[in-house]
């Protein structure tokens, strides 16, 4: 746009501001100018051109990653919203404010100093930076948005979405009572002042003693949120806390933060922790395992939940977690305690998702009359000595089915002989046994792999120059959007052999699957097919298939997370062993009746089409058999 104003009115009276120098070549132009000219001319439409400069633009000499810098700038800010004219105040008079507004320098002081000590270029830009945003606390969450966006690298440390805060506050306020003390995060500024915005006021609020919180300081003054400097005795304190707490933090850092918070806990206290699930969730090493299991091994993880991705803007492909500690329960043997699971990784986080997850939570840390009283939507409940000793994912068994069938396991048997004699006609039901039994719990692809019980076989890169309309059957990605167009690209068999000698067929009840940009699967019933990348196979091995049957595998593929690398982290649900044949041999039986009634529906339909274009065609005549059985009857 301002290429094409540049040429457009260069020759006008009052042409387009020209360029400032600029290192790389690049055209760049002053935003004040431009800003000016717009608000002159009238172009743009844009009448408050002036004001939103500021909003989109950066002074030359400022760049907002550098996070120094970037500290300077709130500072001016948080100090605007204390003097309300910090443009018209000298230079001594700007300093004296900050020292009288924060005398123990925690937030402000010692960046408006150094600020000052350069020359205070920013203060017009901070002036009109709070214009654009129309109040200092949207100012300073802009600036954040702004230094995360140019600075990518700060990962699972960025802030959170909008989402992922609502989450933490959620929870927070359900275990925050009157007389509490909640300690906010030192790291995350507009997570802690959003909480700080929704507690009662009888809940005193408190950062970590001994933290670096100036930037959350600051938020919370603009916010006009009161900071107590020391916590009165209270009946409960919570704990809020995001890890990592800084960028590159590895996992062993994460969990011995968790460790410490938990260490620190009394025992009517609790905390909400939010981190990267590959560190509180998922598979871990053996030494990152046993630190994890230490945790566990307290008692005061009482609910842990596994998210979606998307919740870190800088860190987008990243599934988070949450943590809730609380007392343990005294009354009940520690090898009888449970803890509430729950995996929300396919689940958006709306503020009906975000309710029941906290509900489930809560109700799961009450009493066993609690629990059955409960109707949980998410969490399941398992032993916590068993959390300690499992070596993969901490909530693989807590997949709800995710069909829509959500009826009890007691009600299924009666469930079955219903739906049996519904489809008596088309086959013949099979035989159950209304018995209770154990199953395996079900794994991530990552886990069966590793055990044995799975492979995965990579797709071929094919040249599509091979590809014709006989040989050897294809099966791309896009074909497990419509399974029935398989069969339509082919390869002849001599040339692929010719090209990829050591490429396997697929075998009969291998899964053929894809990761994007949906995750979609299909079962190869027949086998001797080739897989062109990027599809790939799932090939349960058949002396241990670990209870995997390959259409419960396909069913659970199909909507879950797509991505790279995410496949690792799927979940699939397995059977008892004594129950693999029959429920395959089932299966057999309802696949080729299905595969029957939709020739048949195809043939109807076929027929329907041929009436119609007889009837409309005028090539032949439809006969009412009333009306010719009337007329033979009065002959």
């Amino acid at each position: 746009m301002a290429s094409m104003w540049r040429s457009r009115f260069a020759s006008t009276p009052d042409p387009f501001p020209t360029p400032v120098p600029d290192e790389s070549g690049r055209l760049r132009f002053e935003a004040e100018q431009v800003a000016d000219w717009l608000a002159r001319t009238g172009h743009g439409n844009n009448p408050e051109a002036r004001e939103d400069a500021a909003a989109a633009a950066a002074p030359s000499d400022f760049s907002f990653s550098d996070a120094s810098a970037v500290a300077e700038l709130q500072a001016l800010i948080a100090l605007y919203a204390q003097t309300d004219e910090l443009d018209e105040l000298t230079h001594s008079e700007i300093e004296e404010a900050a020292a009288n507004i924060d005398p123990l320098d925690v937030l402000l002081r010692s960046e408006v100093s150094a600020h000052v000590s350069r020359g205070a270029p920013w203060l017009a830009y901070a002036t009109r930076l709070v214009d654009a945003a129309y109040s200092p606390s949207a100012a300073l969450a802009l600036i954040t948005r702004r230094h995360t966006a140019s600075n990518r690298a700060s990962g699972s440390a960025g802030p959170l979405v909008a989402d992922a805060i609502a989450l933490v506050v959620d929870a927070t306020l359900a275990l925050a009572r009157g007389n509490s003390t909640v300690t906010l995060d030192a790291r995350d500024a507009i997570l802690s002042s959003t909480l700080a915005g929704k507690l009662d006021d009888d809940v005193t609020i408190v950062l970590p003693t001994g933290a670096d919180s100036r930037d959350v300081r600051r938020q919370l003054l603009v916010d006009g949120h009161w900071l107590a400097d020391e916590a009165a005795p209270a009946a409960r304190s919570v704990v809020v806390a995001r890890v990592p707490s800084h960028r590159g933090e590895d996992v062993s850092a994460i969990l011995r933060a968790v460790d410490d918070i938990s260490l620190s806990l009394r025992d009517s206290d609790a905390a909400v922790v939010i981190g990267p699930a590959r560190a509180l969730v998922d598979p871990l090493a053996p030494t990152d395992e046993r630190a994890r299991a230490d945790v566990l091994r307290s008692g005061r993880v009482r609910g842990i939940a596994r998210l979606s991705t998307g919740l870190v803007d800088s860190a987008v492909r990243e599934s988070l977690a949450l943590w809730i500690l609380t007392e343990p329960t005294v009354e009940v043997a520690p090898a009888q305690r449970i803890t509430a699971v729950a995996d929300l990784t396919r689940v958006q986080l709306t503020a009906a998702t975000r309710a029941d997850l906290i509900s489930d939570l809560m109700a799961g840390m009450g009493s066993g009359r609690d629990l059955r009283a409960h109707q949980f939507r998410f969490a399941t409940f398992v032993r916590t000595t068993s959390l300690q000793a499992r070596s993969g994912s901490l909530v693989a068994s807590a997949t709800r089915k995710p069909s829509a069938m959500t009826e009890e396991a007691a009600e299924l048997p009666a469930l079955l002989d219903i739906a049996a004699e519904a489809v008596r006609s088309d086959i013949t039901p099979i035989e159950i046994a209304p018995d209770q039994h154990d199953v395996p719990r079900a794994a991530s692809v990552a886990e069966l792999i590793r055990d044995g019980h799975v492979r995965r076989i990579q797709g071929t890169r094919l040249d599509p120059a091979l590809l014709g309309s006989e040989g050897l059957v294809v099966v791309t990605a896009s074909d497990l959007d419509e399974p029935a167009s398989i069969g339509s690209a082919r390869v002849d068999q001599l040339a692929f052999a010719g090209r990829h000698p050591s490429t396997q067929l697929t075998r009969p009840g291998d899964v053929i699957f894809r990761t994007s940009p949906t995750a979609a699967a299909w079962v190869d019933t027949d086998g001797s097919k080739i897989v062109a990348y990027p599809a790939r196979v799932l090939r349960i091995t058949t002396a241990d298939p670990g209870g995997l049957v390959p259409e419960i595998v396909a069913a659970d593929i199909a909507g879950a997370p797509a991505g790279p690398g995410v496949w690792k982290r799927w979940m699939l649900r397995r059977v008892a062993p004594h129950t693999v044949t029959p429920l395959e041999r089932a299966l057999a039986e309802i696949a080729t009746a299905r595969r029957d009634l939709e020739a048949r529906a195809a043939q109807l339909a076929h027929y329907a089409a041929l009436i119609v274009a007889g009837a409309t065609s005028g090539a032949v005549t439809m006969i009412n058999l009333d009306d010719a059985a009337g007329a033979a009857d009065s002959r």
